[in-house]
């Protein structure tokens, strides 16, 4: 009798607990799936997201900013000064060692480095973690011209300055050759004086 019980007690429990089960299931059962079929499809990312970081180069002044800020030294810029222009090496990023922080976007006085919505980093190869972020290597297009005109313009100026400076230079010598003749004549005037006196 206590078997038949207690038999009876075990069968309902585990239709009670299949039941409850089953309703969270039937529950979602009549709904569309929500299945993303990554990569080819991707849930929206909202626009505060940390992800891989990009640049806008053309606004950039290399001014380290970014470098300095960030907490473990994970970014490195490399770029050539001619004057006001920039010839870029690299602009690296590691990303063995960046922790998504957004402390060198904050600091940029630019504000041209910015954290993306992208976030896949699968790579076999460690190397290919170190990001480069330029866009370009060597001089823009029209930094390129911008700095031609300046050469120009510095080239016109140092040959205004050179040719002042001569002008300058003969003046001084006309106006010493008209002194000396001043000095002369009174002079030979004098010796003239004396031999005849």
């Amino acid at each position: 009798m206590v078997s038949a019980k207690q038999y009876i007690g075990n069968v309902w429990n585990a239709l009670h607990s299949t039941l409850v089960g089953m309703r969270i299931t039937g529950k979602y059962f009549l709904q569309k799936p929500i299945t993303v079929q990554y990569p080819d499809q991707r849930l929206p990312i909202p626009d505060r997201y940390r992800g891989i970081h990009y640049l806008e180069q053309e606004k950039c002044i290399n001014c380290l900013a970014c470098a300095r800020a960030c907490p473990i030294d994970c970014i490195e810029m490399d770029a050539i000064r001619h004057g006001k222009e920039l010839e870029w090496v690299s602009f690296t990023l590691d990303y063995q060692k960046c922790m998504f922080c957004e402390l060198c976007v904050y600091p940029c006085p630019k504000d041209c480095i910015h954290m993306g919505t992208e976030f896949a980093l699968v790579t076999e190869d460690r190397s290919e973690l170190n990001h480069d972020l330029l866009s370009f290597k060597g001089m823009a297009p029209d930094a390129r011209v911008r700095m031609k005109e300046a050469e120009v313009k510095k080239a016109a100026k140092a040959a205004a300055k050179e040719a002042a400076a001569a002008q300058k230079a003969e003046e001084a010598t006309a106006e010493e050759g008209g002194a000396e003749q001043d000095d002369a004549s009174p002079e030979s005037g004098g010796d003239t004086g004396g031999g005849e006196a």
